[in-house]
């Protein structure tokens, strides 16, 4: 009995290590010993190596087969007869990096017709190339084995940096590598990644008659496709001085409104136990978050800063509303340098749950007013409460403080205030808007049923700094299209305070030398990447990027002065200093 007690106890605490180095026994994980926990293993953990090696690939069997393009390998595939020499993948030919058939912005023809089609182009109309240099690459190698009765173990992954391949940012960077089949992205019919079939079926049919139809806003393709169907599964791998940090398959779905027609695209991941068991991404390091989704984000319409969205989520982190968090990180797609992105979570029940501590099961999130999570019904209550708020007389107090048990009316003026500081304008609050609410009464500060405001894509629009921006009235451009503003601006209390908050916002978070100091700290993590980030995607590393950047300071400079210009002229009365 004794015995059979030290034999349970030994395999619980081996079960509990497993827990909390977030590795199951078949997902292919690396413990501290840069071992698997499967039945097939390389001799070397994935991760960067001064020099060449060779890998060797041991299994139950000798029946062993490998690919080196993210390709699914099988009998089909190379069989491997002894190790496999790996080396800088840097000096071999650039392969998926020199597609064009992912944006209409690589041929100058379709690029000026889509400047004349689309509003939105007129302003962002990249010019992209494909690199004339050896972009930096890393080998990735995927690994099956066949049993006696020629079964199928488990897929092995890994990704190798050699030499440069990791770059001058390992120190700094989180490196996450994309290792799916190249059909899944860029097949012509089902790649998610190209304009595909659905764009050429799109332009057959427009002639001289129906040209209008390419006013639409976006043009068909493959990448504009959305749901289930349209997700691909990849796994995923996240790298850093310490090594593989993460390894688990997620399902991959292009991300974006019009930032799809540009390139690089960013990506929704998601957990999925039907790919792996895993329910959530784990990621490591001092930002360690469990989550169901995440996303890989490449700026939206910002394309040549990125700055816009983390500036932001940082300004505005201790406000009364949702914000992201943004990590920097590098992409590398089936062994190729991808470009400079974020990763940060996607708003959905599981954010409201870690970060406000209200149950899932009782989360109600409205988009665009649209619902994106709870019951068909939580969209009633939506909109009776936006109706009562947009209808009622707000003069009356029993009205307002009817509002404010519907509304954090605190968060609401701190989420109006900072979107009206910053110019938005255009894609909001038209769109763009994101609320949650908890169902049903809970304990806690936020299960009080009043509906909260979460930031999200502050790329477009006011800070792009344009012509006219940093003076552009954005308090009479938000009241027409936003009834539940407007109307509360009729109510004298709700007035001082959003003013009093707009001035605050004004000498605080938004000041200019407060924000000047934000983006030097980011320009001088960013700038460096950023030229390579050119260079694998535009053929320069010019500095539009600093450009960006000095923009953005001018932006806040001139709108420091117009903010008490834009109050007096919409509350006549208030007198500003």
């Amino acid at each position: 009995m004794r015995k059979l007690f030290y034999i349970i106890s030994i395999a619980a605490m081996v079960s509990l290590a497993l827990v909390f180095m977030h590795i199951r026994p078949d997902n292919g994980v690396y413990r501290d010993d840069a071992r698997y926990y499967n039945d097939i293993s390389f001799s070397k953990a994935p991760g960067a190596y001064a020099g060449p090696f060779d890998l060797a690939i041991t299994a139950p069997t000798d029946e062993i087969y490998y690919t080196l393009d993210g390709s699914e390998p099988d009998r089909g595939s190379i069989k491997y007869t002894g190790p496999v020499p790996i080396g800088d993948a840097s000096a071999d030919p650039n392969t998926y990096s020199m597609r064009e058939d992912v944006s209409a912005f690589f041929d100058d023809e379709m690029r000026e017709l889509y400047r004349q089609t689309h509003w939105a182009a007129a302003n962002v109309s990249p010019e992209y190339r494909a690199p004339e240099q050896n972009i930096r690459k890393c080998t990735v190698i995927k690994a099956v084995y066949y049993d006696r009765d020629g079964n199928r173990g488990n897929t092995l992954t890994g990704s190798y940096f050699v030499g440069e391949g990791r770059g001058g940012y390992a120190d700094r960077l989180k490196t996450v590598s994309l290792v799916m089949d190249p059909a899944d992205l860029f097949d012509y019919e089902r790649g998610i990644y190209v304009t595909g079939k659905l764009r050429d079926d799109f332009f057959a049919k427009i002639n001289d008659e129906n040209r209008e139809e390419m006013l639409d806003s976006h043009w068909p393709a493959n990448y504009s496709e959305r749901g289930r169907e349209w997700e691909r599964e990849a796994t995923l791998q996240m790298y850093d001085s310490r090594g593989c940090s993460l390894s688990q398959q997620v399902g991959v779905r292009i991300k974006g409104e019009g930032s799809r027609e540009y390139h690089p695209k960013s990506f929704n991941l998601y957990a999925r136990s039907e790919y792996d068991g895993n329910t959530v991404i784990h990621t490591e390091g001092k930002t360690r978050m469990c989550l169901e989704a995440m996303t890989l984000y490449f700026g939206g319409e910002d394309i040549y800063s990125k700055l816009r969205d983390p500036l932001m989520a940082d300004i505005c982190s201790d406000m009364g509303f949702a914000t992201m968090t943004f990590r920097p990180c590098e992409l590398f797609i089936n062994g190729e340098y991808w470009g400079y992105c974020f990763l940060t979570e996607k708003y959905d029940e599981k954010y409201v749950e870690r970060m406000y501590g209200v149950d899932d099961d009782n989360v109600v999130m409205i988009k665009n007013n649209y619902k994106s999570e709870g019951e068909p019904s939580d969209l009633d209550i939506y909109m009776n409460d936006m109706t009562f708020i947009a209808d009622a007389d707000m003069t009356v107090p029993e009205n307002y403080e009817r509002a404010k048990e519907i509304l954090d009316m605190e968060g609401f003026i701190d989420y109006m205030a900072a979107e009206i500081y910053i110019a938005r304008w255009s894609d909001w609050p038209t769109g763009n808007i994101n609320q949650w609410r908890s169902r049903t009464y809970e304990n806690g500060k936020y299960g009080d049923c009043r509906w909260r405001y979460m930031l999200f894509d502050v790329n477009w629009g006011g800070m792009m700094y344009d012509e006219g921006d940093a003076t552009r009235d954005t308090i009479a451009s938000t009241r027409l299209p936003s009834p539940v503003f407007d109307n509360l601006c009729n109510n004298p209390e709700f007035r001082d305070a959003f003013i009093a908050r707009l001035m605050s916002m004004r000498e605080n978070e938004f000041a200019p030398e407060h924000v000047a100091k934000k983006i030097d700290g980011y320009a001088a993590m960013m700038e460096g990447p950023m030229k390579e980030h050119y260079m694998r995607f535009f053929g320069t590393d010019d500095e539009r990027f600093r450009e960006e950047a000095e923009k953005l300071k001018l932006f806040f400079n001139e709108r420091y002065e117009y903010i008490p210009v834009m109050i007096e002229a919409n509350f006549p009365g208030y007198a500003m200093d």
